[in-house]
């Protein structure tokens, strides 16, 4: 992973702004990984959150700050918790196109559902739907009795079995938060959204970067390129200059 300069950072929100959750995922990955962008779809959803993870680290440090609302009392909980939830290590080496399930007389052989699979699910007009299709778009194979069976005739009774065994292969797929309300008492669980996280840090970051390169422009004349290149010592020097 390497960093990026101040004028990549704001080239990244840029592009980001009008993307989805998924495609903005990718863009991140891209921008600081240097690999083709269809290796990074293809990872499975595990592997790149913790990528995402490893670079939310390296950028702002390991803790995430988060809140939530209590679901029984409404009450604002304040919480923390280390980016190393999402452990790459955990997750690097397992085989994402070998996965055997037997239900009955069904066999199937899976696949990890990776970001194109994700963007497809959300599509779906429904939750229902969407869960339906990814673990559709997750079968590699299917026979019955030594025969091959066309994934569209199976039956969606199979669907929590196949999320289950996906579940199981690939589990920082969705990494759950313990959480208990101060107030009540009221237990319940969030999900782990470590792109969401990244992307409001790093959106906050270049909006201040813009701003800095506004005060700046407006007091000595640079062009924006100029006041970019400028390390954040020497930026902050002349920020203070200008009475910022």
């Amino acid at each position: 992973m390497r960093p990026l300069s101040a004028s990549e950072l704001i080239e990244v929100w840029e592009r980001g702004v009008g993307q989805s959750s998924v495609e903005r995922a990718i863009t991140l990955l891209s921008a600081c990984a240097g690999e083709p962008v269809e290796g990074l779809w293809a990872l499975s959803i595990g592997q790149r959150d913790a990528r995402l993870a490893t670079i939310y680290e390296r950028l702002f440090g390991e803790t995430l700050d988060a809140f939530a609302e209590c679901p029984q009392c409404a009450e604002r909980l304040e919480y923390s918790m280390s980016a190393r939830v999402l452990d790459l290590t955990a997750t690097a080496d397992r085989n994402v196109e070998d996965l055997a399930l037997v239900c009955g007389e069904i066999s199937l052989r899976l696949c990890l559902p990776n970001s194109l699979d994700l963007s497809a699910a959300a599509a779906c007009d429904t939750v229902a739907a969407a869960r339906t299709l990814l673990a559709r778009r997750c079968i590699v194979q299917a026979e019955e009795g030594g025969n091959a069976v066309p994934v569209p005739t199976l039956p969606d009774s199979l669907v929590d079995r196949i999320a289950t065994r996906l579940k199981e292969a690939d589990p920082q797929a969705e990494t759950l938060i313990n959480l208990t309300c101060a107030v009540c008492r009221h237990q319940w669980q969030v999900v782990l959204d470590i792109e969401r996280f990244l992307w409001v840090r790093l959106a906050a970051l270049a909006k201040r970067l813009l701003r800095e390169v506004h005060i700046l422009a407006r007091a000595y004349g640079w062009r924006e390129a100029d006041i970019l290149a400028l390390s954040a010592v020497r930026r902050q020097f002349y920020l203070e200059m200008a009475g910022a």
